[in-house]
């Protein structure tokens, strides 16, 4: 170790000592006046309670016809304190120093007092026997001076109790001149004050309609106001989510049992368990490879000529790393072209679709051939079925429609779009992707929930409508072309989105960096659990916006005198995040900060009330391989 290093070690040890030495010296300081001021207010106090509570008149010895008699004047003057304290403790030095300087005989001692001014009048004499005294005392007291055998005692518990409040309101008083002082912008509220605010708004709203029954976020209840706005939750596996999510969908079955109003709700679920804790008897599921999936054809879906082209274009939306949209606008072009001429030949099952686009490019485009001109755009793809382009067109066509291999077996009647129309219908629908074959379907739900969402912008603006879309894992979709549509109109037609994933980082990859913002921004509720991504905890951080505060530092001056030690306080004005990116990294579990417009920022705690299980989560289907493997 060098000698630079030995001497910053020093000085740095000195300091340490000196902060040690001072802070111990101002202790002391703080203890003197502590115990001189309490000194101070105990002497006070109790001058103040003997004088009230023993200060009683004092009677005079008067003689009448010769005869001694004891009276009370109206004016007679009352005990002072330092009687009281005479009576158990003598004043008299002689009482304490009597010496007998002669050598005769001892003389018998007795012990005096001497009479106070006020207590002449009954004595008659300056100095009296001290148990004449007592006796005296006791008798105007009427024996309450002995009381304060105990109360005396007692009192000194003054001494340790004022201490401590001493110490504590002086810790309080640091803290208050510590604190940072809120100046202007955004800030964080305590949960229990906007959770107030939020129940003042339900009970006026309960007022209209006593029936209400508003949703809830972990013991957050929403405003009919606030629970008609999009709501987004961002966390981390295992913070909480989906805890959240499943009481939301309760308090939501619930707010359906005691309204009226047009109220389903469209929940994509990749794990079976909304399923599994919330399908009820007319509830229905969506899944290829669940024995209780609804049937459902494609062409069920096609009511208007327009549509083929609505369809094809939720289906084959260019991903956003794609350096060509032209390739994925072909592959549409044939898809819808394709699906015209089964429709003119009267092929509309499930099957038909798939053992269409499954045959030679060759015979592909010999069908196309025979429409009508104006149909026959798309052939210009692939007119030249030995081509690089035809072929790759057709691989990017077959990919977007894998999942028709499982749904040849399941054509029936039902139609997502008439679901979403038809206004009987109080329902659950669940779409359900089991992560263990989610590429498989991806496609297909991504297709479902954006035809849904578009008949939803179809419908005409309604308050007394409620379909609320809950899409847990949004980053397992592919791209959804209607999705900021229906964020920014979809609350006018009754639509709502409760969207959940684990932070924005899919949303960059999937619609863009540019559109992440906006993506944020069309939420008016948002519920943030802890966060692994440092992108999104920064972006948030920025999001959640800043606040002007006045900083107050506390700087220290040390002295070898005994009165040069100083701490002094300074204020500075700065602007600060309301919550910094680490503070979204270290959340504990079943924590989140949730944020709702016009109510601000608070930090709260989820209950961690799990519910059971009312069903299966996942029932497989079988698909029968060994008839699969020796079809012809």
């Amino acid at each position: 170790m060098n000698s630079s290093s030995k001497s910053r070690i020093t000085s740095r040890a000195y300091v340490a000592h000196d902060r040690v030495v001072s802070a111990a010296r101002m202790y002391i300081q703080m203890g003197v006046i502590g115990l001189l001021l309490a000194i101070i207010l105990y002497g006070g106090g109790m001058s103040m309670f003997l004088s009230h509570y023993f200060s009683d008149p004092i009677p005079e010895l008067q003689h009448v016809n010769g005869q001694p008699r004891i009276a009370l004047k109206p004016n007679a003057r009352h005990l002072r304190m330092i009687s009281l304290v005479k009576y158990f403790i003598s004043f008299n030095p002689k009482n304490y120093f009597n010496l007998q300087l002669s050598t005769g005989p001892a003389k018998t001692f007795e012990k005096s007092e001497i009479v106070e001014l006020e207590l002449r009048p009954l004595f008659q004499r300056p100095e009296v026997p001290r148990e004449t005294y007592r006796k005296a005392i006791l008798w105007i007291t009427h024996g309450r001076v002995e009381q304060l055998r105990w109360i005396f005692p007692t009192s000194l518990l003054f001494f340790p109790v004022f201490g401590f409040l001493y110490f504590i309101g002086f810790s309080l008083l640091n803290r208050r001149t510590e604190k940072t002082e809120f100046i202007r912008g955004a800030d964080l509220v305590p949960f229990q004050q906007m959770k107030a605010g939020l129940n003042h708004v339900i009970k006026e709203e309960a007022k209209d309609d006593p029936s209400f029954v508003p949703l809830c976020l972990g013991e957050a209840a929403l405003p009919d106001s606030v629970s008609r706005r999009h709501i987004l939750l961002l966390g981390t596996s295992g913070t909480g989510k989906s805890v959240c999510l499943n009481h939301y969908l309760a308090t939501l079955k619930a707010r359906r049992a005691s309204t009226k109003e047009v109220n389903k709700c469209v929940i994509y679920d990749v794990k079976g368990e909304f399923c599994g804790k919330h399908l009820e008897e007319d509830d229905l599921i969506f899944y290829p490879f669940d024995k209780r999936s609804v049937p459902w054809s494609f062409f069920n879906e096609v009511l208007d000529y327009p549509d083929l082209d609505v369809l094809c274009t939720s289906l084959y939306e260019p991903p956003k790393d794609s350096k060509d949209a032209y390739w994925y606008n072909a592959a549409r072009d044939v898809f819808r072209t394709g699906c015209f001429y089964l429709l003119r030949v009267g092929k509309k099952t499930n099957r038909e679709i798939w053992d269409f686009f499954s045959q030679p490019l060759t015979q592909i485009r010999e069908a196309l051939y025979t429409l009508p001109v104006r149909e026959m755009g798309a052939l210009k793809h692939i007119d030249k079925a030995d081509s690089n382009q035809a072929a790759s067109i057709i691989s990017i066509l077959q990919e977007r429609i894998t999942f028709f291999r499982y749904l040849t077996e399941s054509d029936g009647a039902f139609s997502f779009r008439k679901f979403i129309r038809d206004d009987s219908k109080r329902q659950n629908l669940f779409l359900m992707n089991i992560r263990q074959y989610d590429a498989i379907f991806r496609s297909l739900m991504t297709f479902v929930i954006d035809i849904m969402t578009r008949e939803v912008l179809s419908l005409t603006d309604s308050f007394s409508r409620r379909i609320t879309f809950v899409v847990d894992e949004f980053g397992s979709l592919t791209k959804m072309p209607c999705i900021f549509d229906f964020l920014t109109m979809g609350r006018s037609k009754g639509g709502f989105l409760v969207l959940a994933n684990q932070d924005l980082g899919s949303v960059s990859n999937i619609y863009g960096a540019d559109q992440k913002e906006t993506f944020f921004n069309n939420f008016n509720v948002h519920l943030i659990f802890r966060l692994n991504d440092p992108t999104t905890s920064e972006f948030l951080s920025k999001a959640f916006g800043e606040r002007e505060v006045i900083k107050k530092f506390q700087s220290s001056q040390f002295s070898p005198s005994d009165y040069g030690d100083r701490f002094s306080m300074s204020e500075q004005e700065k602007l600060e995040k309301i919550i910094l990116s680490t503070e979204f990294q270290s959340l504990p579990d079943f924590h989140a900060y949730m944020k709702i417009a016009n109510y601000g920022l608070t930090k709260m705690k989820m209950p961690q009330k799990f519910l059971p299980l009312v069903s299966k989560e996942f029932v497989p289907r079988d698909f029968g391989l060994q008839s699969i493997l020796f079809e012809k």
